[in-house]
């Protein structure tokens, strides 16, 4: 199960902030939010265990962006490197070509 707090980090301009940090079930750090984090709440009392939250923040070891695990983007090539036509991807899925299908079609 992944979990979640806030956590405070150095910004590289000097300035603290506070983002969503995301957990997998040992511990280690998944990421964090894009962007800096504000309390909320629809009633003063979700706002209030809001700004909890954002305190406890403050009792952990502030963190910096560097500090965030670097994952790889998934190509979205196959494993040979090459890509398929469309002919030969209609040839593979067992589709008519486009001329047959134009022609059932009139």
């Amino acid at each position: 199960m992944i979990t979640w707090n806030y956590r405070v980090f150095r910004e590289d301009s000097g300035d603290f902030v506070i983002r969503e940090v995301f957990y997998t079930e040992d511990g280690s750090i998944l990421g964090c939010t894009a962007n800096a984090v504000e309390p909320f709440g629809h009633t003063l009392e979700e706002l209030a265990t809001s700004i909890a939250d954002f305190q406890a923040a403050l009792t952990l070891p502030v963190l910096n962006l560097t500090d965030m695990p670097q994952t790889a983007i998934p190509s979205k090539r196959n494993s040979s490197g090459q890509t398929l036509s469309s002919a030969e991807m209609r040839t593979r899925l067992g589709l008519s070509s486009s001329s047959s299908v134009n022609k059932e079609a009139s």
